[in-house]
């Protein structure tokens, strides 16, 4: 059946003459992976895919997110999507990361407060000094890992580090027309007075490396803390099962 959707797919993308990356070209990837290398992503695109960690692009200032499959055949169709608006949250962390503290350790420090299902609903924005000084690829690892606490997407708001980063690829604005995209992107960011639905602040000094304990990553402690008791009990009943069905 997969074979056939990809054969059909082919078959239809050249019929209509729609750029088409399928298996075997040189940039065929990951949505999320080969949109920033080849500068597809940009700054206040709208940008959707069949896969749940299309929030990735938001590093980049983008509105994304994942859709299912019959939401694809509508956006493929009309360039439009039915959606139910998200609530607006947004996470900020101000200060310096320690040292050895990675953008995982960030997300995995969040979503082990927030837990698994604290963001449903919602859109995430973060901001302050710590999303501020990661690199795109942090960047974008904390908007892939969104979905992890449920939310619906996250974003950064662009920045010259994000200029930086897209200047040149193939597929951004040259010229006057970048100069144009630039005045258009400067713009990309939320007002002083925004109000948001919920918001959490956060201090960088207070994330420590993380490691994850149990079946979801909001089972996460920082390397300097002790597993709940309660979990331990939990394993060592599980273990207790497995090893009476041989598993």
């Amino acid at each position: 059946m997969s074979a056939n959707q990809l054969k059909t797919l082919e078959k239809n993308t050249k019929e209509h003459d729609v750029s088409y990356w399928g298996l075997g070209h040189e940039k065929n990837g990951i949505v999320h992976v080969i949109g920033p290398e080849n500068g597809i992503t940009l700054p206040g695109a709208t940008i959707v895919c069949g896969d749940s960690h299309t929030s990735t692009h938001g590093a980049f200032g983008a509105i994304a997110f994942g859709i299912g499959t019959s939401e694809v055949e509508m956006v493929l169709s009309t360039q439009c999507v039915m959606q139910m608006k998200p609530k607006k949250m947004r996470i900020k962390i101000d200060g310096s990361l320690k040292k050895g503290v990675t953008p995982k350790d960030v997300a995995l420090f969040i979503i082990s407060n927030l837990s698994t299902s604290g963001a449903t609903g919602y859109f995430v924005e973060y901001s302050g000094d710590v999303f501020s000084n990661m690199s795109m690829e942090g960047r974008m690892t904390v908007c892939n890992l969104s979905i992890e606490m449920g939310a619906r997407g996250g974003m950064i708001a662009p920045d010259q580090k994000t200029y930086e980063f897209l200047k040149e690829k193939e597929f951004t604005p040259k010229g006057d027309k970048w100069e144009k995209a630039m005045e258009y992107w400067r713009t990309l960011c939320s007002d002083e007075s925004a109000i948001f639905d919920k918001e959490y602040v956060f201090k960088a000094e207070n994330i420590e490396p993380m490691i994850t304990y149990g079946t979801n990553p909001g089972m996460g402690i920082g390397l300097s803390k002790k597993i709940p008791k309660s979990a331990l009990r939990r394993r060592k009943f599980a273990c207790k099962i497995f090893k009476l069905y041989g598993i």
